[in-house]
């Protein structure tokens, strides 16, 4: 669940965006995932899903090669944008947990490298358009 005040709205990046709706600061908890309300699944389970729900899971979600599991998640957090090297401002842990890498001014749309969970160039859009 999604832990700082923030806004959806058109991004320069891609589609919608979520942006800062206050300061923050280096290190600040963002999002730790919630074993409640975010799916996790296995290859086999995401195998039984239709063809629609295989592309929704995709694109909102990722295969998170540590827990060998789909993580989708169901709150506003999918929808975060990829900005890399210098322009992401938020990092993500081994346990999914992420935090402000720097400073973010309200107002700035938050971005993660998706590297940190696509080490390969380009896997994630490779699964988003299978």
């Amino acid at each position: 669940m999604i832990h700082i005040s923030y806004k959806t709205k058109k991004s320069k990046i891609h589609g919608i965006g979520l942006f800062a709706d206050q300061d923050i600061k280096a290190g600040d908890l963002i999002y730790p995932p919630s074993p409640l309300l975010d799916v996790n699944i296995t290859e086999k389970q995401f195998e039984s899903l239709t063809p629609q729900e295989k592309k929704e899971a995709r694109y909102y979600g990722y295969f998170n090669k540590k827990t060998d599991k789909w993580h989708v998640a169901f709150d506003a957090i999918r929808i975060l944008n990829h900005g890399s090297g210098k322009d992401s401002n938020v990092t993500q842990d081994d346990n999914m947990v992420m935090t402000a890498k720097r400073d973010i001014s309200k107002g700035e749309e938050l971005l993660q490298d998706y590297s940190e969970i696509y080490p390969k160039e380009g896997e994630h859009f490779a699964r988003i358009n299978k």
